[in-house]
């Protein structure tokens, strides 16, 4: 919550604080968990290398329980580290993994959030036919999901989450 309102550092610490937690009791999925969220504070400030170390420690923790959700989502958040750093291939290649595990395990929001990231890494990359492609199948989910918020983001061009 606090890095949404622009609290970076208190969300920070927030975040880190829960990590001990987990640490402490040996919650493992809640300790991946825990990574993530620091991940992305890392990420909205910019700083991409602390970003990818909690992306990576999270993704390490979600492969070793189990929690294949946990996994695509942490293989997506690596893939917009990439994104962000302009690798775009690599980011392709997280959004790739992502996205076959969502279409593993029946997880829609997952594959139509993976599509509009793969979109997007297509038109920048000038592919425009496979970009409109993925477009399409991710609004597609999107409307028989229900997910009015996500078709709202699939018309807006720069907005393909």
């Amino acid at each position: 919550m606090f890095r949404l309102v622009g609290e970076h550092q208190k969300g920070k610490e927030y975040y880190e604080n829960a990590l001990a937690i987990q640490k402490e009791i040996g919650d493992k999925m809640g300790k991946a968990c825990c990574y993530g969220n620091v991940g992305n504070v890392f990420l909205s400030v910019g700083d991409y290398q602390k970003a990818m170390e909690h992306y990576e420690d999270a993704l390490a923790l979600t492969k070793e329980t189990g929690d294949r959700k946990g996994e695509a989502d942490d293989y997506e958040n690596v893939g917009t580290v990439f994104l962000s750093l302009g690798d775009y291939e690599k980011a392709r290649e997280y959004y790739e993994k992502a996205l076959v595990i969502s279409k593993e395990i029946g997880d829609r929001q997952g594959e139509a959030s993976r599509y509009g990231h793969l979109a997007t890494i297509f038109q920048i990359l000038g592919y425009y036919a496979e970009a409109e492609e993925y477009h399409k199948r991710g609004l597609a989910i999107c409307e028989q999901i229900g997910d009015i918020q996500k078709q709202f983001h699939f018309f807006l061009p720069s907005c393909k989450s």
